[in-house]
């Protein structure tokens, strides 16, 4: 998957990577009984539902910290672009697990989505749950790949949430900061890149960086870095006789079919026709 690192102090159980899904990829986690504070954001769509344990969890936004009881069937959700600062304790015996849906945004264009640190939505938990099971069971992309665009979709338009005031004004990047930045993400094509790396490179808070970066190039970082990595793709793919997985790789990605969907968004056409046409 092509978002942005999280720094979760939790241990990974299983991932839908390798599975050919597309649209979305699953973790299970194993959490700890304790949490200190730690910030996590992403450009995807991050939906968490609780799958064992339970415990008292807490999210700074500013100097004020909310607060919310999570057990079996809770579900928390994080807007893409967004960065959360979480703490937990345990409040029970029970092994406490999580699992993780980071759901491509993109079909549903430029709404705006619902971040929340409990969300009570019966579809939503039932589309979780279904893809807990195709996880465990799994499922082929087809399968996982339509659950996960309805749950974007109801995220986007079904779900009702207060009005809130119109957001601040961001102050985008300044073009040597964007041109930091992006020689970071060259320097780093072929790795993992995380929010905090980029946000040093650019030389400002975390917490600004990925709507100033957007305000600036009109692109999240995880579609800008995407962009790069397909177009060198598509280079090394016209220049070279490697296989596509190798140049899957040299992208950053594990997936050959997370790769293929992603150059196939970029450049109109999958990897084996870009280079059938040279």
């Amino acid at each position: 998957m092509q978002n942005f690192g999280q720094d979760l102090p939790a241990q990974l159980l299983a991932t839908s990577a390798g599975l050919g899904w597309q649209t979305v990829e699953a973790r299970q986690y194993a959490d700890p009984a304790v949490a200190d504070e730690f910030s996590t954001g992403s450009d995807r769509l991050l939906l968490v539902l609780v799958t064992g344990g339970r415990y008292r969890i807490e999210s700074r936004s500013g100097r004020s910290w909310r607060r919310a009881g999570y057990r079996p069937g809770s579900l928390g959700v994080t807007a893409p672009g967004n960065v959360s600062v979480l703490r937990w304790r345990s409040s029970h015996p029970d092994p406490m697990e999580s699992l993780h849906l980071h759901l491509d945004p993109a079909p549903a264009g430029g709404v705006v989505f619902p971040d929340a640190l409990t969300l009570h939505d019966p579809f939503v938990l039932s589309g979780a749950r279904a893809l807990g099971a195709a996880l465990r069971s799994g499922a082929p992309g087809l399968y996982a790949d339509s659950v996960a665009q309805a749950l974007v979709t109801h995220l986007a338009y079904g779900v009702v949430r207060p009005r809130r005031a119109a957001p601040k004004a961001v102050v985008p990047l300044s073009e040597s900061e964007v041109r930091r930045v992006e020689e970071h993400m060259r320097a780093r094509i072929a790795d993992d890149v995380t929010v905090d790396e980029l946000a040093r490179a650019a030389n400002v808070s975390k917490y600004h960086f990925i709507r100033a970066f957007a305000a600036a190039t009109g692109l999240t970082p995880y579609r800008y870095l995407r962009r790069l990595r397909m177009r060198a793709a598509a280079e090394t793919l016209r220049t070279t006789a490697y296989g596509v997985a190798r140049v899957a790789a040299m992208s950053g990605y594990r997936s050959t079919g997370q790769f293929a969907a992603a150059f196939r968004t970029e450049m109109g056409v999958s990897p084996v026709e870009f280079r059938n046409s040279r």
